[in-house]
């Protein structure tokens, strides 16, 4: 089931990015990095709540948090119209179709947002991630190159984004 994160999802939700941080070199954080707290997650969601632009969706199976999808939006006019996305699936629960579900979430949530882009860096040799992405109308804008070290070597980021149709007098 995919559904906006509410705040009872707090302690979940911190556990489920330290796991995905602690299983993929793919995320941003290095394993010991994601130090989010119970009492930080439940701030984060309180206030991706209260934004016009921003949400937390969180997949679950079982009654356990098993993916996902922060869409970030900023509270400047000129960017107010973009958000930034982060996507996460545990390993086990990949090949499922959860990150597709988080996606055509996130969707919905842009159409009724007013939205009109929506851009990520992913892994520039994250095959299945970005396959994702195409399939979900994201195009690559560019290349960061050296844009992170992973175990001692650089590695090179992929800009894409994908636009909606909006009205910009919204």
């Amino acid at each position: 089931m995919i559904r906006k994160a509410t705040l009872a999802d707090s302690k979940s939700f911190a556990e489920l990015l330290r796991r995905i941080d602690r299983e993929s070199k793919n995320m941003l954080r290095e394993p010991d990095e994601q130090t989010l707290s119970s009492e930080q997650a439940e701030a984060m969601i309180e206030k991706f709540g209260q934004s016009p632009n921003s949400c937390i969706l969180v997949a679950e199976e079982d009654g356990q948090l098993v993916g996902y999808c922060l869409l970030s939006g900023s509270d400047l006019a000129r960017t107010r119209h973009a958000t930034r996305l982060v996507l996460g699936v545990m390993q086990a629960h990949s090949d499922k179709g959860i990150g597709t579900a988080l996606l055509k979430m996130a969707d919905e949530f842009a159409a009724t947002a007013g939205i009109h882009r929506t851009e990520l860096t992913v892994r520039k040799d994250n095959a299945r991630a970005i396959h994702l992405y195409h399939k979900m109308g994201f195009e690559i804008e560019g290349t960061k190159r050296d844009s992170l070290l992973v175990d001692g070597e650089y590695v090179d980021e992929l800009y894409m984004a994908k636009l909606y149709e909006t009205d910009p007098e919204r």
